[in-house]
């Protein structure tokens, strides 16, 4: 699976719930493929390459996240002790 280096803030940007990519730096994608999206914050989720047509009539490919995949890769300064310490 492909690794993109993305910026999660384009979710909240037209047409929202999609990751928008950068100018450069992406490799050749194609529609309904699978790939992972990252950013340098430690966030990382598995998403699907949509065709999006804009109001003008060009073409352009996003991502759609898979919300079941959503996951921090940088290790909590202060993680949360185990289920069973809570109880």
């Amino acid at each position: 699976m492909k690794r993109i280096h993305v910026d999660f803030n384009t979710l909240t940007s037209a047409p929202e719930g999609l990751v928008k990519f950068p100018q450069e730096g992406v490799p050749p994608l194609v529609e309904n493929e699978r790939v992972v999206l990252f950013d340098a914050d430690g966030l990382e989720v598995e998403a699907t390459i949509v065709s999006f047509t804009t109001p003008w009539g060009a073409r352009d490919l996003l991502a759609e996240p898979d919300a079941d995949t959503w996951c921090d890769t940088v290790p909590q300064a202060n993680p949360l002790p185990p289920l069973e310490a809570m109880r």
